[in-house]
């Protein structure tokens, strides 16, 4: 029993921690947004985000494929436009080590199976 303990307690502070908001890299337009005061425009309940962003995803991608709808504003693509980052002209794959995306996934040992199939940078050139 005490094991069983330990392990659920280890995994509880490791989800805490990962939802730290000391993301390395929030992204180039994140950053901006956030800077700006805007950050809440996007994300009313930045709380609730980390918490069921996984829900989310699985309920949107539900209703996009399954439904056909299909907004801009919850679209992966468009997580992916903001929370990328640039170096020297060229983004940096939102899953790459210390990158938005891999941050939080590497703190709780989850994959991230989303970008074998979905770009893990913006369509756009900079």
């Amino acid at each position: 029993m005490k094991h069983l303990l330990i392990i659920f307690l280890t995994l509880a502070l490791n989800t805490v921690s990962a939802h730290s908001d000391k993301h390395v890299n929030l992204g180039d337009r994140a950053t901006e947004l956030k800077e700006e005061g805007k950050s809440r425009d996007i994300h009313p309940s930045l709380v609730e985000i980390r918490k069921m962003h996984p829900e989310f995803l699985l309920h949107k991608r539900d209703k996009t494929l399954r439904q056909g709808v299909r907004t801009r504003r919850n679209s992966l693509k468009e997580c992916v436009n903001c929370h990328s980052s640039s170096k020297n002209g060229e983004y940096i794959p939102v899953n790459a080590p210390d990158q938005f995306c891999s941050t939080c996934h590497q703190k709780v040992g989850t994959s991230l199976d989303c970008f074998s199939c979905h770009r893990t940078t913006p369509k756009e050139e900079l």
